[in-house]
């Protein structure tokens, strides 16, 4: 007769369950796959199927209790872990959607919002197309293959059962980085920004010398054409763009999780 100890059954089960709950907090808060339009057991599925083929290539899981209270405190830290590295993608990804909604304001196109069902919220028409060419191209360049390895790795850095975690430290951390979303967002939105204000300060000039013309006709489609102009320069760089800005996601991943990480230096102010 085969028989089973306690204590084997939970470092069976924690092989799976630590590893599942990981990859199901990261497609919870990564690009694309926390968009309300994958349901939650396609999230569940995948999550599922992740961790089943992650887990033979991990360290050994630690034997816990599940309904200790250890047991929960660990649940709670594989999630904030998985959802750090979603977040983090997540956070400079929305660089291009705010360089849109910046361009398209001043293109004009402030009346023409639309609901984006992968955000949630009301952006224009072109902060949405650009967000999802980006996200087309963060699958194309294999983005959510890099998030699963750094997923895997934050086993090495912060294993299941040890005293470290993301803390106050690490979410006060990547809230700072909200700067980067605006200065990235501003930094691609720049040159078509630079343009419009040239043809602003044109109008401007013109205002004062004919003040007879009917701006408003005028005005309108000279930005509307020189956005879209700016918008046909911008498209073929959107790769390289793109690439950088999930560079830069990866990095802050892995940073976080360095810090987060047991006899990691604390962070220095300022």
């Amino acid at each position: 007769m085969i028989s089973f100890s306690t204590l084997q059954l939970e470092q069976w089960i924690g092989a799976f369950f630590w590893p599942f709950l990981r990859v199901l907090a990261l497609l919870g808060t990564a690009p694309m796959f926390s968009a309300s339009q994958v349901p939650v057991q396609v999230r569940v599925g995948l999550a599922v199927a992740v961790a089943v083929a992650l887990a033979p290539a991990l360290p050994a899981m630690p034997p816990v209790v599940l309904d200790s209270a250890l047991g929960w405190s660990l649940v709670v830290q594989q999630l904030l872990v998985g959802g750090i590295i979603g977040l983090s993608m997540s956070l400079i990804l929305s660089a291009v959607q705010l360089a849109g909604s910046i361009v398209g304001l001043q293109m004009g196109l402030g009346f023409s919002t639309l609901f984006d069902p992968l955000q949630g919220v009301e952006v224009t028409s072109l902060a949405s197309f650009l967000n999802l060419l980006a996200l087309l191209l963060f699958l194309a360049m294999n983005g959510h293959l890099l998030l699963l390895a750094v997923l895997a790795r934050s086993f090495a850095m912060l294993p299941v059962g040890s005293a470290a975690g993301i803390g106050a430290a690490g979410w006060h951390a990547l809230a700072l980085e909200g700067a980067a979303l605006f200065s990235l967002g501003l930094a691609m939105a720049a040159p078509a920004l630079g343009v419009l204000l040239i043809a602003n300060l044109g109008l401007a000039t013109l205002s004062k010398l004919a003040p007879q013309l009917n701006l408003f006709a005028i005005g309108f489609p000279l930005f509307f054409g020189l956005g879209f102009v700016a918008l046909y320069l911008l498209v073929p760089v959107m790769q390289s763009v793109v690439h950088h800005l999930v560079e830069y996601g990866v990095n802050l991943a892995g940073d976080l999780l360095r810090q987060a990480a047991p006899g990691a230096p604390a962070p220095g102010v300022g």
